[in-house]
């Protein structure tokens, strides 16, 4: 008995999932506190309900007097029998896949062959016109045992087709995404190839975009102070990118992705271009509908990192009222019918934050916001912490969606 206590007390054990510091209610509702209870995987805010999705934690073994041993994944099952959201099952080996066709027969015909170079696809993520993102489980040798079960990643597959008004290509993604490193920009890992098609490995943001996250709110909106941590965030990011020499162009809603800890990431630099100040201006449209500046509208010539000024200043109207300040213009005479901004009448937005807005969504690229006039505003360097009531949106994944019966017991035995 004695030896079996000791050979225990020598296993190397790690938890996957969630590990973020804020997890502490997660931890204490376990009977291991040191073992963080994790639920099956990372969830992106869709709510599955039902006995196969309880609460549980992952933890890899590993003999530590056999350095040879091969580690050992066991699950094991929180006793509190709370239902928790999941989208994610751990271990990965475990997931059930998907029969995954993108719609594209250049690159569908990869997908059969990316175990080979190691990547198991496990499903399909998201399908946009740039390609389409997969989720998939690393499995190259050398990669650890945890890392394998817990740690799933992005692959991009590009759509193979170019717009004659992009500027970009697949290989000039590539060549910019790989070159960037920043806590706020998704983290390229390596591009893949194989028989002339190309892909991009990349850090997977278990919570999805900034629109669906909006979403889940009736208001479509947030608060002010918890816009203000996002737009620090958004503004490290596009400030290096400009630093660096690139321009997004594509900066929206749906191209910033959340993780687990609530930070931002922007992703998708397929319509990004290597762009200095003292470049010539560019022509031609880039970006999303509704956060593409006048002067691009126009087809005039226009700089990138204005427009990137733009398109952050739409992200942030959309963070903090629910819609788009212009609504998606379609034609030039509704771009030439634009009023002076306006904020809805049933919101009470800060006069310092309307100002901010009001200067980053100049119609005249000359008088728009720069990154230095933003960080200098007022409301970007207020430091109140004040949230009302009901208005923080901490975005926690996984989610809770009922307590099991002993949790009440053990709560109502506490009078918690």
């Amino acid at each position: 008995m004695s030896q079996s206590n000791d050979r225990k007390r020598k296993m190397d054990a790690r938890t996957g999932g969630d590990s973020s510091k804020s997890s502490s209610s997660q931890e204490g509702s376990c009977s291991k506190p040191k073992n963080a209870c994790k639920a099956t995987g990372c969830a992106s805010g869709d709510m599955q309900t039902g006995a196969n999705h309880g609460h549980e934690f992952v933890a890899v073994l590993r003999d530590l007097e056999d350095e040879g041993s091969p580690a050992t994944v066991h699950i094991q099952p929180c006793d509190m029998q709370d239902v928790w959201a999941s989208k994610v099952p751990l271990p990965l080996s475990g997931f059930e896949t998907e029969s995954i066709k993108t719609g594209n027969d250049h690159y569908d015909k990869l997908i059969p062959d990316l175990p080979g170079i190691g990547y198991r696809p496990l499903r399909i993520l998201y399908k946009g016109q740039s390609g389409t993102i997969l989720l998939a489980q690393d499995v190259r040798e050398g990669i650890t045992v945890q890392e394998k079960e817990c740690v799933p990643v992005a692959i991009k597959l590009h759509s193979g087709r170019k717009k004659k008004s992009q500027q970009s290509s697949e290989d000039d993604e590539i060549l910019i995404h790989q070159r960037l490193q920043h806590q706020n920009i998704v983290t390229f890992i390596r591009s893949i190839s194989n028989n002339g098609r190309t892909g991009m490995v990349l850090e997977f943001c278990a919570c999805g975009n900034l629109d669906a996250l909006l979403k889940t709110k009736d208001a479509t909106f947030i608060h002010e102070n918890i816009a203000r941590r996002y737009l620090h965030q958004l503004h490290g990011a596009v400030e290096y990118i400009h630093l660096t020499g690139v321009a997004h162009r594509d900066i929206c809603l749906q191209n910033i992705l959340v993780t687990n800890d609530n930070t931002l990431k922007l992703c998708d630099f397929s319509q990004a271009v290597n762009f200095s100040a003292g470049d010539s201006p560019l022509v031609g449209l880039a970006g999303s509908r509704g956060y593409q500046p006048p002067e691009m509208l126009l087809n005039q010539s226009y700089s990138p990192r204005h427009a990137d000024l733009y398109a952050l200043g739409c992200v942030l109207y959309h963070t903090v009222t629910g819609r788009l300040p212009y609504g998606r213009l379609k034609n030039q005479d509704e771009v030439r019918a634009l009023k002076p901004l306006e904020f809805p009448s049933v919101l009470v937005l800060s006069l310092s934050a309307k100002e901010l807005l009001t200067g980053m969504l100049s119609y005249m690229p000359d008088s728009r916001f720069t990154l230095n006039r933003v960080r200098n505003s007022d409301w970007f360097q207020s430091t109140s912490e004040k949230v009302q009531i009901g208005s923080f949106y901490l975005v926690r994944q996984p989610q809770k969606i009922a307590d099991g019966e002993k949790e009440r017991d053990v709560k109502a035995e506490y009078d918690i």
